[in-house]
């Protein structure tokens, strides 16, 4: 599943679109996250029979209710995490200023700051917080996720070849288990 917020405009029959009702920005951002995760592509690849994902099998994939995210790991609310990171995920160039300032990430005038700049560890970081999170929400324990992930053998590779090793995996499985010790961040 590779899901993404676009501005509003027409769109042909290979770019559905899920148009949401919520009041806000920061909650279809929770929903950006979820359909992003490798848990959810995990699950959306059990169900497809090919690269494209009919709306028949979409309407069948486990998506969270906004409410689940009201709960906190530690300190840190679940809700406010995962806008934090999709928001330093999205808004790394001026275009996207509109969904920043519907995310409210202005200065005390109201003005858009400044997009986030490309940081590959800090995206690979925040990707693989978001992803144990998400192992973690839909109650899958880190023997289920080191398997779940590696079936992901593009990823594997990739990771083989620029770090020598399946970082990916190491990574998300490493915040799983800070998760799982209480701590979210």
């Amino acid at each position: 599943m590779i899901a993404a917020i676009i501005p509003g405009s027409a769109a042909g029959n290979t770019l559905p679109l899920l148009l949401s009702d919520m009041p806000k920005a920061c909650d279809v951002s929770l929903l950006l996250a979820n359909l992003n995760s490798m848990p959810f592509d995990y699950i959306a690849r059990q169900k497809a029979q090919s690269t494209h994902l009919n709306w028949y099998i979409v309407e069948q994939l486990p998506v969270f209710a906004p409410d689940r995210f009201e709960a906190s790991i530690g300190s840190q609310n679940i809700a406010e995490f995962i806008r934090q990171q999709v928001l330093a995920l999205t808004y790394t160039a001026h275009d996207m200023a509109p969904f920043a300032r519907d995310m409210n990430h202005v200065d005390a005038k109201g003005d858009v700051l400044p997009p986030f700049v490309w940081d590959a560890e800090d995206r690979r970081t925040r990707m693989a917080s978001l992803d144990a999170l998400f192992f973690h929400l839909y109650g899958i324990n880190a023997n289920d996720a080191a398997y779940i992930l590696g079936s992901f053998p593009i990823v594997r590779e990739q990771d083989e070849k620029a770090f020598g090793r399946f970082r990916t995996k190491d990574d998300i499985l490493k915040k799983l288990k800070t998760i799982g010790a209480g701590q979210l961040a």
